[in-house]
């Protein structure tokens, strides 16, 4: 590796920096992909792709190519991980907690619109966009306030984030989009894809498309509720597996792994050739002995998070908001408020709602505990209690509703790469997966011509 004239830093979520075959570094992988070409692609990038939805950690979708891994920088040449999720529980009353959490996003939002008049949001109308938008309405009124929300024929959330939009005086905007969007000639999937230098989450495609009206309408900065599920306990399923878990606890991140994979390993052994998979236990393994990772397996399930699937998350926000040139900001991952949340206890963020044995959970699945017994995000919905009516606070999460399943309910067949793929009949794919499959192939379309 080269020595740096200067530090270079990746933020706690997300980094631009790469590593060429060369030694080099490149704020633009797909630049210096276009520039120096590669040997082939990465089976390691490829398997983490078909785990976590994107490559994680230092894994690029390309063979010699090596990310900078968030939280770490490179002093004189040398790679030191600055930061790490921590959580080390400091006692706090419920009271003091929401004021803090509240104080905190307040700076946060104020760090990031400061100067600036004419502020964006993708309003998906859930907990987290509702709740900036909200805080933003009333603490800086001078504000223009714009409002972005998308939808899909017959399925859209657009009742709430209407809602949402007329509480806040905002000038707002809704989009619907259909299956052209996403897969034909006119689609900018290919050049999302191109522009990231990685196959995209489904949800990448909609905030570009939104971001670009932003764009237009002139927009200073476009702020994202991302990450506040990541720290505040939105995704409780995940959080309460360790309820079924009762093995070693050396064991327990492969017993993660088995919950989380996006395509199983049966699934990914008939889709894709033996040469491009590895095992993903392995790519990840030296994540659960890092110093900072957690013991309790409460907190263990956050650290999972935090490392491995927040940064793609982050990835993917940051790529639909590069790909239009404009600022975005993401309060909810503001350095403060992450070591602040990480401090909280468990319970605080997920919590056993009123009245609950939770003697008796052990014996239930946990994806039920968590649907039937559990209020996710707790603390943080106690501040937006102070902001939002309570059927925005309290309503159901709702997963964004692209109709993959009624789209491609009826093919099975389609050209792939087989160099890569075993097989071009994915009609026993779920709408979602046979979206995701779709997306990588067209990665390959993008980047084989630089392919040696």
């Amino acid at each position: 590796m080269r020595r740096q004239v200067a530090p270079i830093r990746a933020d706690y979520f997300e980094s631009q920096y790469c590593f060429t075959p060369s030694g080099s570094v490149t704020n633009s992988l797909a630049e210096s992909i276009a520039k120096e070409a590669f040997a082939d692609y990465s089976p390691a990038g490829l398997t983490s792709y078909l785990t976590f939805r994107y490559p994680v950690l230092a894994n690029t979708m390309f063979d010699g190519y090596r990310a900078l891994q968030c939280g770490t920088e490179v002093v004189h040449g040398e790679e030191h991980a600055y930061w790490r999720p921590k959580f080390r529980e400091q006692p706090v009353p419920l009271h003091e907690a929401i004021d803090a959490v509240e104080a905190l996003l307040l700076e946060a939002l104020d760090s990031l619109i400061r100067g600036k008049q004419e502020i964006g949001f993708t309003l998906s109308g859930g907990l987290d966009s509702s709740l900036l938008v909200a805080m933003v309405h009333r603490h800086f009124p001078t504000k223009t306030l714009h409002t972005y929300s998308c939808g899909f024929y017959g399925d859209d959330e657009f009742e709430y984030s209407r809602e949402v939009a007329k509480l806040s005086a905002s000038q707002h905007r809704e989009v619907v989009l259909d299956k052209s969007d996403f897969l034909s000639e006119t689609s900018i999937l290919k050049p999302l894809i191109q522009h990231k230098g990685a196959p995209l989450h489904p949800n990448e495609l909609p905030l570009a498309t939104l971001e670009g009206l932003a764009k237009r309408d002139g927009c200073d900065i476009v702020l994202n509720g991302e990450g506040a599920d990541d720290l505040f306990g939105g995704y409780g399923r995940n959080l309460r597996m360790y309820l079924n878990y009762s093995g070693s606890d050396a064991d327990y991140f492969r017993h993660i792994l088995r919950e989380y994979r996006y395509f199983s390993l049966v699934e990914r052994r008939r889709l894709v050739r033996p040469e491009w998979l590895v095992d993903d236990c392995d790519l990840v393994a030296s994540v659960f002995s890092e110093h900072d990772c957690p013991e309790d397996p409460q907190d263990q399930m956050f650290y999972f998070i935090q490392r491995l699937h927040t940064p793609g998350l982050i990835g993917r926000a940051w790529n639909a908001l590069r790909f239009n040139n404009i600022a975005g900001g993401f309060p909810f991952v503001f350095p403060k408020l992450v070591d602040y949340a990480n401090s909280l206890p468990f319970n605080y963020k997920v919590h056993w709602n009123e009245g609950v044995d939770t003697a008796t959970m052990g014996s239930l699945d946990y994806r039920d505990v968590s649907e039937k017994f559990d209020c996710p995000k707790y603390v943080l919905k106690k501040v937006a209690e102070k902001y939002l009516p309570t059927q925005i606070v309290y309503r159901r999460k709702y997963g964004f509703p692209v109709p993959f399943d009624s789209w491609f309910s009826a093919s099975s067949e389609f050209h792939l790469n087989r160099h890569i793929f075993a097989t071009e009949d994915i009609g026993w794919l779920s709408g979602w997966k046979k979206f995701m499959v779709l997306n990588l192939n067209a990665f390959f379309e993008v980047f084989d011509p630089w392919r040696r």
